[in-house]
């Protein structure tokens, strides 16, 4: 599983890390975790090779260039990669005003373990259903 974290906090990156790691080792998959500082080049990696990636931990605060910004620049660039992003956040409520009616894959901050695992779980089986339906 291919991993990429949009997070500009050195010590969320590293929770994120390590909780990753340890659900690879649990579930027996290979986790393989690109970790960028820059939204920027976080947006350039999503858009040139986003559907490398089997899970993207987008948080929304984020300096220069906002997660729920780069979002909808995949709305329009590349939306087959939307339904593998999973907002990591402390501010719910911006996301979901600034797209409503849109069912978004977000965990809230601060986050235990168990929270995270539940939401990758949901991404992955979100994008099962998805596949599922384009076959």
């Amino acid at each position: 599983m291919r991993v990429l974290i949009v997070e500009d906090e050195e010590a969320i990156q590293g929770i994120l890390a390590s909780f990753l790691k340890r659900y690879g080792q649990e579930r027996s998959v290979e986790i393989s975790v690109k970790a960028m500082f820059d939204p920027v080049q976080a947006l350039f990696e999503l858009t040139s090779s986003g559907d490398s990636y089997d899970l993207i931990l987008l948080d929304v605060r984020l300096p220069k260039l906002t997660g729920d910004e780069i979002y909808n620049s995949l709305i329009q660039v590349a939306p087959d990669v939307l339904d593998r992003v999973l907002f990591v956040t402390g501010y719910r409520q911006d996301v979901e005003d600034r797209f409503p009616g849109l069912n978004l894959h977000i965990l809230d901050k601060p986050f235990r373990y168990q929270q995270l695992i539940e939401s990758i779980d949901k991404v992955n089986l979100s994008l099962k259903i998805s596949s599922a339906k384009s076959q």
